[in-house]
């Protein structure tokens, strides 16, 4: 009798909070709203990067920094899911709690590609 193998679909959906964006885009303009968008996934992007490789080098005060600036990031696009995930990091970091952070870490990577793919799509799909 063999083993039995399951696998688990890991896939969170992005919530996007659209109100974000019309907020960015009644205040600065379709063009404008567009590159201050693109401006910060670039930075969500470039972050998401140093976090994974201060994680991976065991530096949780980098991590840490990181995780709260994706946090502050990612509200300003209209990501809450990925800015209170990345608060949650924060915390596990803070408290200590590596394999809390490892799961927490892994959710965030889970959802930063659909939450940043999300935010650009609704944009340019918005100014429509």
């Amino acid at each position: 009798m063999g083993a039995e193998l399951l696998e688990f679909a890991f896939h969170e959906d992005a919530v996007l909070d659209t109100s974000r964006i019309l907020v960015l885009r009644q205040s600065l303009g379709d063009q404008r709203c567009r590159e201050v968008i693109e401006e910060v996934v670039y930075h969500l992007t470039d972050r998401m990067n140093l976090l994974q490789a201060a994680l991976e080098r065991g530096d949780p005060a980098e991590a840490q920094l990181l995780a709260s600036r994706l946090a502050s990031l990612s509200e300003q696009v209209g990501l809450p899911d990925f800015a209170r995930i990345s608060r949650d990091l924060c915390q596990c970091l803070h408290v200590d709690d590596r394999v809390a952070t490892a799961a927490v870490a892994a959710r965030l990577v889970r959802l930063s590609e659909d939450s940043l793919f999300s935010v650009m799509l609704y944009a340019d799909q918005s100014a429509l």
